[in-house]
């Protein structure tokens, strides 16, 4: 995990936030949803990386905006949640390339297309 750029500020802005609850366990089927979502993950990294693809990246209701994840940070985040830890808040770069960012469900089109050729 990248350094937290706030520790041992007294500014920081997570200072303010109430402290931890505890994190639910997750549910049998929750788990499998995150594991099938790890492994799916993975595969978009293999298929998408070499094309050019840095990860992946969702709309926020809450700010109104685009956020974007690389593979490793989905990927930790992921564990994270398996861990019983709430996934830490972090992005790739102030501005990222848009362009090398794509939605979750263009690489699950993108899969599907790979194995459709394949047969």
């Amino acid at each position: 995990m990248p350094l937290d750029p706030f520790a041992d500020d007294p500014n920081d802005p997570a200072s303010f936030l109430e402290p931890d609850e505890e994190f639910p366990p997750l549910s049998i089927d929750e788990r499998a949803h995150i594991l099938e979502d790890l492994t799916l993950l993975e595969k978009f990294q293999v298929a998408l990386e070499p094309r050019g693809i840095l990860g992946i990246f969702f709309y926020c209701e809450d700010c109104d905006e685009p956020h974007y994840y690389n593979w490793e940070i989905m990927k930790d985040n992921m564990r994270s949640l398996l861990g019983g830890q709430q996934s830490p808040v972090h992005e790739p770069s102030a501005q990222p390339d848009i362009n090398a960012y794509v939605p979750w469900d263009y690489c699950l089109g993108y899969l599907d297309g790979l194995d459709a050729h394949k047969s």
